[in-house]
Parts: C-alpha cells; sequence; structure tokens
C-alpha cells in the first residue's frame, strides 16, 4: 500500500467524478493525461465531418483512456462520453518517461505495466480495423458476439451495447443489423433477449487469442 501511495504521489494523480453525459475526452483537444477508470463506463466516439458519431469502443472498469495519444503527444481523434456516473484517476505520463529518473521497483513495475497497457490498446485497435473491413454483416456480428463469449467465459451473456450502439460500433445499418440477428435466431444459431444474448452449440466461436504475458 506505501508503495502504490508513493507511485500515485510521483505521478501527482487525481481522482475526477464524471456524472452521466459527462464528456470526459474531447476529439481534437491535446491529451498530457491517462485516466483509468475507477467505476462506470464509457463510450469512445468518433464524429464525421458530417456530425455523424461512430461507436468505437466501450470501456468499464479498470480500463484507461488516453494512453496512446498521451504518451505520443497525439491528438485525440475521438471523443470519450460516461454513459453512468463515473470515476476516473488521472495522472500525466511525462514525469516517467521523459522527466523522471527511473529509481524505485514499483516505479519500473508500472512503466511496465504501461508498456503492456500500450501493446493491449494497439491490439484493441487491430481488432478494430479487421471488424471494420470485414465484408458481411453475419460475420462482424460473429467476432463481437464471439468476443464477449470469451470474456464471460459462457455462451450465455450480456452485452453492454442496445442495438443502436452496436450497429455504430459494426459500422453497419441498425434495420439491416436486425434483420441478420432475427435469421441467426430462426437458424437456431443464437438466441437473444434485449442485451442478453446465447450463442448455440451449432454457432462455432472464432478462436480467441491468449494474452501472451498471461
Amino acid at each position: 500500500m506505501e508503495e502504490r501511495l508513493e507511485l500515485l504521489d510521483t505521478l501527482n494523480a487525481r481522482q475526477s467524478h464524471l456524472p452521466k453525459g459527462t464528456t470526459a475526452l474531447q476529439d481534437g483537444e491535446e491529451c498530457s493525461e491517462v485516466g483509468v477508470i475507477l467505476t462506470g463506463r464509457l463510450h469512445l466516439f468518433h464524429t464525421d465531418i458530417h456530425g455523424n458519431k461512430n461507436l468505437m469502443d466501450t470501456l468499464g472498469r479498470g480500463e484507461s483512456i488516453g494512453l496512446i495519444n498521451a504518451v505520443g503527444h497525439y491528438r485525440l481523434h475521438i471523443s470519450a462520453i460516461a454513459m453512468e456516473d463515473t470515476d476516473l484517476l488521472r495522472f500525466p505520463v511525462d514525469m516517467l518517461l521523459r522527466d523522471h529518473t527511473l529509481t524505485s521497483p514499483v516505479q519500473i513495475r508500472f512503466l511496465q505495466n504501461l508498456t503492456l497497457a500500450l501493446a493491449q490498446a494497439a491490439q484493441r485497435l487491430t481488432r478494430k480495423l479487421e471488424d471494420s473491413i470485414r465484408r458481411s454483416i453475419r460475420e462482424r456480428l460473429l467476432d463481437y458476439l464471439s468476443a464477449q463469449a470469451h470474456q464471460a467465459g459462457s455462451r450465455v451473456f450480456p452485452i453492454p451495447l442496445n442495438r443502436q450502439d452496436l450497429a455504430d460500433y459494426l459500422f453497419v445499418d441498425r434495420s439491416a443489423m436486425s434483420n441478420e440477428l432475427c435469421k441467426m435466431r430462426d437458424e437456431g444459431l443464437l438466441r437473444f433477449d434485449r442485451n442478453a444474448f446465447e450463442l448455440l452449440d451449432a454457432l462455432s466461436l472464432t478462436p480467441e487469442e491468449s494474452d501472451p504475458n498471461v
């Protein structure tokens, strides 16, 4: 505990509370801090020149925002909005990466964890790109639902998105997506009730990559 307090003090960490609907990060802004979600849920949106919002990701407890931008000093290309009351732990990374000499084991371990988190963020972006270039709606649905099943460790699981959010996340038309879900249900591949899904044995799961760091 003392080591954690020492690290938080070194990082000038601070906690902030975001009521539901609050913007945590704004597209186009500079980002110098990393935010770790302590409680709550955030949606990451990209807005195009016509004002259309695309849902890029949904993040929950223990996940981070602004990591790549803070480390690389890149401007934001997304906005993060609290979908429920959310608490964040925010801290700058420059003190560890550029301005600070690492001297204690806890600081070195933190930098190792930061590097791993960057790799995980890059992997999420890669998967998102793979999902967006798949041609069929069914393939996109299968990949997303398979990932949720793997995360839950069960073929029965809830998803954190409503139908419109899911369509935005998969970059597909909502009506076309709903029709495809109904076809998959009628073919005996899955069952669903609102946000609760069950993948039946007739529907094979896509393989989940194991984390090489576990």
